[in-house]
């Protein structure tokens, strides 16, 4: 049996766990009330798996130095659910530290440069958040569609410099026209607004009509970016949308929740 290439599947395994805890987590703080929530069951599976991982590769000081935080985690007052506000959002303080030591050990196995940076991009737009609603730089929060492209479109530029504004995909009987592309990373980025509850399934239409016609032999990654700008559908349900619509790994939706536009509550009556 080839040991590192069952550890690579073991990370690539933890990887989907601490994506699945997260989404859980989510749902605890949003959705208190949920019986059915095991957030914290979950991110302790997490810490199982990573302790698996570093014993398994003989990092013997990396794993008590986990193994401690574990424990001291389990016996905390607030265990594996504990969380602190960020920018106004709350975060898991134990899947950012899962995150961390998962960071270490991948270096151990380097990824080919696509995948990769894919994984990073995503990590980069989750973050951006706090970047594009900040009023310190931005006189106000995004207002629509474009103040959402236009703000991660500019920040992303700085890390991929090949970036595209609206790059089109020609096709025999029509060109499609997504609002990023970055050739580097084969990777296409569609923003969408949603400020209305009742515009939820309107947005579902306009994406799955893009991943139709977002098929190109030059791109292999695809995501939409969901700014809300209040809480309307947890992430988790937008990714299954788009698994039981058919639509492959390749493509996922990354949700960034906001705050209404003092500007457009002006207008709206």
């Amino acid at each position: 049996m080839n040991q590192p290439l069952n550890i690579e599947q073991a990370i690539t395994n933890l990887r989907s766990a601490v994506a699945n805890a997260d989404s859980r987590f989510e749902d605890m703080i949003y959705n208190p009330g949920d019986e059915l929530n095991d957030a914290g069951w979950r991110i302790e599976t997490c810490f199982l798996i990573l302790l698996t991982i570093v014993e398994a590769l003989g990092l013997s000081e990396l794993h008590k130095m986990i193994l401690s935080e574990y424990a001291s985690i389990k016996g905390s007052k607030e265990g594996f659910i504990e969380n602190e506000i960020v920018g106004g959002e709350p975060f898991s303080v134990c899947l950012s530290r899962i995150r961390q030591f998962l960071r270490a050990i991948e270096q151990f196995f380097p990824q080919k440069e696509p995948t990769m940076i894919s994984k990073d991009v995503l990590q980069i737009i989750r973050d951006i958040h706090y970047t594009i609603t900040d009023k310190a730089l931005f006189a106000n929060v995004p207002k629509d569609e474009k103040d959402v492209h236009i703000r991660i479109e500019g920040i992303l530029k700085c890390v991929f410099p090949d970036l595209k504004h609206k790059p089109t995909l020609t096709k025999q009987i029509k060109n499609f026209e997504p609002d990023t592309g970055i050739p580097s990373i084969e990777t296409l980025i569609e923003y969408k607004f949603l400020s209305r509850a009742e515009d939820v399934p309107v947005i579902a239409d306009q994406v799955l009509a893009d991943t139709r016609g977002y098929n190109s032999k030059e791109w292999n990654h695809f995501i939409y970016v969901i700014y809300e700008t209040n809480r309307f559908r947890p992430e988790k349900q937008w990714v299954q949308l788009l698994r039981q619509s058919g639509v492959p790994e390749n493509t996922t939706i990354v949700v960034l929740s906001g705050e209404p536009s003092k500007r457009s509550s002006k207008k709206t009556k």
